[in-house]
Formats: structure tokens, sequence, C-alpha cells
């Protein structure tokens, strides 16, 4: 965390001294002088003359009074100020770990509750920046490996050109494989800019479940796998159809690859007036506690016990960012029994 050095007091702090000592030097001008000027009578001023002090003592004890406390009140609000100014500095310097709160001290007011906002927002930004170092370094990594391959094929081409047809195979899949992420990767780009604009329209959210079931069960029946869904009454979304289906199919898809061979995926949904609950859930491994809001982040892929895993790991994003832009939700939870259950709700209307 970054802390700032000592620094002279600036113009604000000048600037409130001399308003504080103004105030108070001049409401206490006024009652001393009142006091010093004042025509007491003979009682009076024999006890004033029995004092050890003259009438012109307490007004150079109140001008002292006034000078430290108009500096102590200047610099007690402008030293927080000072730190806000140099920590928005730092921030623009790029040094993103600056912290003001705990400079202040423990005053509570909403000055310290500025720097405590100053704080989050220098949190935020720092998160996102990692995240963004992160993404850039996993999408070099995944676009390294299908390169690798490329070049391999390229070399083996030409040491043998009799096996054209299996390297121009090979390169092909790589191809499609570099495409493939390339697509992806822009989609969930598009979705996380504030500034992406997709059609919108009337969506059955029941016909668009039931259409990615009768896909996903033909793939789960290769090894068994088999879902179970019960069709509701239809329901009607205002959202974009691409968006959704991609998003309901990734974690649907997603179910049925991670479910052991002869076992079951359970599709439910409960429809109320203004929104619909998707629970989709397998009967697989399950992924770590602690986890289950990670799996939803780029290129985060479960411990699969050293297996291979197809994909790039941007499905559940892609998912997760499709639902938000709709205004729904997407959470992971342990089931009972073992598995994972993902929980999908959805308004029935799009936030503007």
């Amino acid at each position: 965390m970054t802390r700032f050095a000592p620094r002279r007091p600036g113009r604000l702090f000048w600037k409130l001294f001399v308003a504080f000592l103004l105030a108070s030097g001049t409401s206490f001008l006024i009652g001393a002088g009142m006091f010093a000027f004042a025509r007491p009578d003979a009682a009076e001023r024999a006890v004033f003359d029995a004092l050890p002090f003259n009438r012109t003592m307490p007004l150079m004890i109140g001008t002292v009074v006034s000078l430290f406390f108009s500096a102590g009140l200047a610099w007690y609000l402008a030293r927080p100020i000072t730190h806000l100014s140099r920590g928005f500095r730092a921030i623009a310097d790029g040094q993103l770990a600056t912290r003001v709160h705990p400079l202040v001290g423990t005053r509570r007011d909403e000055i310290a509750d500025l720097t405590r906002d100053f704080d989050g927002m220098a949190a935020q930004l720092q998160h996102l920046l990692q995240t963004q170092e992160r993404l850039f370094h996993d999408v070099s990594h995944e676009l390294r490996s299908p390169l690798s391959r490329l070049q391999l094929a390229i070399g083996l081409l030409r040491q043998s050109p009799e096996k054209i047809p299996d390297m121009l195979l090979r390169v092909e899949r790589e191809a499609e494989r570099l495409n493939s992420l390339i697509e992806e990767l822009l989609t969930l780009a598009r979705l996380k800019s504030s500034s992406a604009d997709f059609g919108v329209s009337p969506v059955d959210l029941i016909d668009l479940l039931t259409a990615i079931v009768d896909d996903a069960n033909f793939e789960g029946r290769a090894k068994g796998c088999t879902i179970h869904y019960a069709p509701a009454a239809a329901f009607v979304v205002m959202g974009n159809g691409d968006l959704l289906y991609r998003a309901f199919e990734n974690v649907i898809r997603n179910a049925v690859k991670f479910s052991p061979p002869d076992t079951r995926v359970d599709v439910t949904t409960d429809i109320s007036d203004d929104r619909a609950v998707v629970s989709i859930r397998d009967r697989g491994r399950g992924v770590p506690a602690g986890m289950e809001a990670d799996i939803f982040e780029p290129f985060k892929r479960a411990d699969t016990d050293g297996a291979e895993v197809s994909g790039f790991g941007l499905g559940l994003a892609i998912a997760k960012y499709a639902l938000e832009w709709h205004g729904g939700t997407i959470r992971a939870a342990a089931a009972d029994g073992g598995g994972l259950t993902m929980t999908v709700m959805l308004p029935r209307r799009t936030p503007g």
C-alpha cells in the first residue's frame, strides 16, 4: 500500500486558517473590546485594579488561542483532502495500490467516507487491471497451442510430402480451433462492453430450452447420459434469442460433458409472473469448495484429476455475461448427493 511522506500545508490549509481566525478572532475581539473599554463603577474598578494583569492581557491571550484553534481546525479539515489529492495523482501515475483511508485515522465524518470510497475505487481498478492482465496471459497461452501445432504440421508436411492429406486435416482442425477461440473472445468482449447493442425480440424460453435439451440428449447418448426435462408453461421474455440460446446451451452441455456415463442431468423450471428460475443439476464431481464463483471467469477450469477437457473455458463466462445483459443471474452450488447445480434466474423483461 502506497503511503505519502509529510508535506507542508497547502493553499486550502491557509484559506481555512484565515477564515477560522477571522471568525473566531472577530467574535473574541468584540467581546474583549467591550470588556476592555467598559466603565465600571468604583467597586468594580477596585477589584480590577487588584488583579495581577491589565485589561489588554485578555486580548493577547484570546489572540493566541484563536491562532492555535484556527490552525488546528484548518489542519484537521485540510489534511485528508490533501491525502485525497495526492492519492488521485498517484492513481493517475499507475500506482493502483494507493490507499488513503488508513491515513485519516479514526475520524468518522463525510470526509472519512470519501476516503473509504476512494480506496474502494482504487481496489476495483486494481482488480480490473489484474483481471485484464490475466486475460491477456490466458489468451496468449490458448493461442500458442494451436499455432504451435500448425507450425508442427507444416514442418512435417515439408519433410514428408506423402502425408499431405493427413497434415491438411490437421491444419484445418487447428484453423477451426483458432477461429472458434477468436469468435468466443469477440462475443465475450462485446458482452462485457457497456456500449454493445444486441437486438431484442420476444423469445419463448420454454421452446428454447426444449430445442437445447433435444440436441444435448442426442450427444449424451454416446456415453449413456440422459437429460430429464419436463417443459413448463410458455414463458416469453424480451431478449436476444441467440445470446439466450448460447447461454443455456453452454450450461446444459457442460453438465452433460462432466457427467459420468449412465447418469442423468435434471433440468427444471420454476415459472412465476415476472421471472423464470431454471436449475440444471448433474451427477459429476462438481467443483472444489470455494471455486463455485471462479468457474464463471474466462479460461477458468475446475480440477479434473488431470483428465483432458475440450473447450477454452469461455462457455460459462459467456453464459454469465449474456444472462446479466438480460438482467438475469447465474450461480453454481454443490448438489446434495454429489454433482453441481446451476441456478439461472431470468426476468420476463430486459431492464432498460
